[in-house]
């Protein structure tokens, strides 16, 4: 169930429309003669595929579907709307976005998820097993849009000896290359203490795989929201999709939480080997002193990124993950 505000308001609508933005700042098309895109302001704060949810400056909520000549209208996008015969309200332009997290469609194709995002935060936990693999994709999608990333490791309670020294590698590993690390469980009263400093002032979205408690953390982040929370298939251990759509929900401190469905695979080959090279912060740096500027950090002499693995400076999973995602785009 979407976010249903009543009183709050959109900071960023309100300072646009301080700062008197015009139709000239809209992306779109318009059916005026003059060319002019006109209409009133509004966020998406859900898309239920052929109807969006809106929410006005002045926090009222409101249903409507966008002009077919218009791309996918996402989750976090500004948009213009004019009311139409009927009570009805028609999307009739998107304003320019920042911060588009997108993984690619069966067309091989950029499909967006979310729009005007700052922060990722990467949800992994013990049950189902940890996935560094989809991790490292979320790093590298996040750099792409120059987003910051927080890994939240979530039901911390589950951890046993083995999951415990996993979840301690990744924490230490991630750590190191400088992205924030959270340990959470939202069974415990002070289980969100490391997760809410990451949240202030900031547009987030919640990514990761089915069934690790991105669910949960929201509702124990907002309890008073009817957000729906699920478990795992007992036949397979893996996650059920508790989130079907991909809400915004407003949180203080002018922060903003975005909950997307769970996934089991998140392809970026719409990215070419230059963004996936750079989602790998501690690669890039070295690949920066790489003796050709084409190396490929497989074979050639005098390569950095080489070297460096032999040092045990770059670990070895990450540069795997690195060379598998490099040969699949």
């Amino acid at each position: 169930m979407p976010h249903r505000p009543s009183a709050h308001t959109d900071p960023v609508l309100s300072k646009n429309t301080a700062a008197g933005l015009n139709n000239k700042n809209a992306a779109g098309n318009s059916d005026d003669d003059d060319g002019n895109i006109t209409g009133h302001q509004a966020r998406v704060i859900a898309n239920h595929g052929s109807e969006l949810t809106l929410r006005a400056e002045n926090g009222e909520t409101f249903s409507a579907s966008p002009k077919k000549k218009l791309d996918l209208v996402v989750t976090g996008d500004l948009v213009l709307w004019q009311a139409e015969q009927y009570g009805v309200a028609r999307v009739t332009s998107v304003l320019p976005r920042t911060g588009t997290l997108a993984r690619t469609d069966r067309a091989g194709r950029a499909k967006p998820i979310a729009t005007n995002v700052n922060q990722v935060l990467v949800v992994t936990a013990p049950k189902p097993p940890f996935d560094t693999l989809l991790l490292d994709r979320y790093c590298v999608a996040a750099a792409t849009i120059g987003a910051e990333i927080a890994i939240i490791i979530n039901k911390t309670d589950l951890l046993d000896k083995t999951t415990s020294e996993t979840a301690h590698n990744i924490e230490a590993l991630y750590s190191s290359l400088g992205y924030k690390v959270a340990r959470c469980c939202v069974k415990d009263p002070d289980g969100l203490s490391q997760v809410r400093p990451l949240l202030d002032d900031r547009i987030s979205i919640l990514v990761g795989q089915s069934g690790v408690g991105k669910s949960s953390i929201l509702k124990a982040l907002m309890p008073e929201q009817e957000i729906k929370t699920g478990h795992l298939s007992d036949n397979s251990g893996l996650g059920r999709h508790t989130t079907t759509v991909t809400n915004w929900y407003d949180l203080a401190h002018n922060g903003a939480i975005i909950d997307s469905p769970g996934v089991r695979q998140f392809s970026l080959e719409h990215l070419d080997s230059v963004d996936i090279q750079a989602g790998f912060r501690e690669i890039s740096e070295h690949a920066a002193q790489c003796k050709f500027n084409d190396c490929s950090h497989q074979h050639e002499p005098e390569c950095h990124v080489l070297a460096a693995l032999v040092n045990g400076e770059i670990n070895k999973d990450r540069y795997d993950h690195f060379l598998q995602l490099i040969r699949s785009e």
